[in-house]
């Protein structure tokens, strides 16, 4: 359970709501230092007031492990790209405070940071203290930043901020906020002008000469893969990587069944480390609510179109690039959802049969889907991949006392 309190979240502190995590994690410190540095050559820092799993990210590029903000609403909300930019703002600004700030404070340096940028200019990004919008992505990012113990809030309440009438006092914890970022190398290391470029150095190491140091590699980007990501698809990997895992796949998935407790399910497109009683993850499906059924009939009515073209297809095509030809337009999918709506219209939140109500609905199932690897999303459609087909609702039947089973 140490290790599961770790990956749920890499940074955890002595004080507040994690600290019986960070309790576990320092009782069993020395096997947790010893196996991620062997299996995915992960380090893990401890002191006596955090613990700091320095994970490098997934080589997967989308857009599905946002931050989540759920400080001020029951719906999931995702960190925007201008959030984003606004808390490496606001940790800049951080940086150079005393042991103490307040928020007001906090957005008067940010915003002249940002109006003598030329660089956030030309990007034509902005921020406004007397713009509401903007209040309420500062308070979110402050209020991130004091879940990881980079912030104490000392007096004071964010949301009077929020309103424009208040002010609210931290303290800054030095410690916490030198640990929150994560790279492999060194931002100052890096002399890439162009940003994307940039970031990617950022997590670039070095290929081995040596046969045995290259295998080793393998081994930890395969292990940190089958940690992190909901699905590892073959199709995915790159070819050492593929005829290493086919090598010694077996080792790997037997050695994290048994740290874990997860199962492992593999076919002929990939493979998956299935957590039964949702310990492991950040998402599930099914979920409970508007988002989880309708995410959950989205997944079967998709699955049932894969599994259509199967059955029509030709007997050569294999399911990895059948997957590829099911592309169903998005229009399709919203004419769907809008069906849904208007079936459950009853048991639904409220408005979930409106036009807004209905784009609201598709966004959140379709996000949902994407962040478990279950399909990819373009401007124009969307691609089930293979792995969708195994959710398939069983059919019902009533016995004579009218109960369902």
């Amino acid at each position: 359970m140490a290790l599961c309190a770790l990956l749920r979240n890499p940074l955890l502190t002595a004080e507040g709501k994690q600290a019986e995590s960070f309790r576990l994690v320092r009782r069993h410190a020395q096997w947790l230092k010893k196996w991620l540095l062997r299996w995915p050559n992960w380090a893990l820092v401890t002191t006596a007031d955090f613990a700091r799993l320095r994970k490098y990210p997934s080589p997967r590029k989308d857009a599905t492990r946002g931050l989540i903000d759920k400080s001020s609403s029951s719906e999931r909300t995702s960190f925007t790209r201008r959030r984003y930019a606004l808390l490496c703002l606001v940790l800049a600004t951080l940086e150079n405070e005393q042991r103490q700030t307040t928020i007001q404070q906090v957005a008067r340096k940010t915003e002249v940071f940002v109006r003598v940028n030329s660089e956030l200019a030309e990007l034509d990004y902005a921020f406004d203290a007397r713009v509401l919008s903007h209040r309420r992505e500062l308070v979110a990012v402050m209020r991130f930043l004091q879940q990881n113990h980079v912030l104490v809030r000392a007096d004071g309440d964010d949301t009077s901020y929020v309103h424009g009438s208040g002010d609210c006092l931290y303290r800054i914890e030095r410690t916490s906020l030198a640990m929150l970022l994560c790279s492999a190398r060194g931002a100052s290391t890096v002399a890439e002008p162009n940003l994307n470029d940039f970031i990617e150095a950022l997590n670039e190491v070095e290929t081995p000469e040596f046969d045995q140091a290259q295998n080793r590699q393998l081994q930890n980007r395969l292990v940190r893969r089958l940690l992190d990501d909901p699905i590892m698809y073959f199709d995915e990997l790159t070819p050492q990587e593929y005829n290493y895992f086919n090598d010694q796949g077996e080792r790997l998935t037997k050695e994290l069944h048994r740290v874990t407790g997860m199962f492992v399910e593999r076919r002929a497109e990939g493979v998956a480390m299935l957590d039964l009683d949702g310990d492991w993850t950040d998402l599930g499906l099914p979920e409970t609510g508007t988002r989880g059924h309708a995410t959950l009939l989205m997944a079967e009515w998709l699955g049932d179109r894969l599994r259509a073209e199967k059955i029509d297809g030709t007997s050569e095509t294999s399911s990895a690039s059948l997957s590829e030809t099911v592309r169903i337009p998005l229009t399709t999918v919203k004419e769907y959802v809008a069906k849904l709506a208007a079936t459950h219209e009853c048991r639904w939140r409220k408005n979930a049969n409106s036009t807004e109500g209905i784009r609201q609905i598709l966004f959140d199932s379709l996000s949902l889907l994407e962040s478990l690897a279950l399909i990819e999303i373009s401007d124009d459609d969307v691609l089930p991949r293979a792995a969708i087909a195994r959710y398939c609702l069983a059919e019902t039947s009533t016995t004579a006392t009218g109960a369902t089973v």
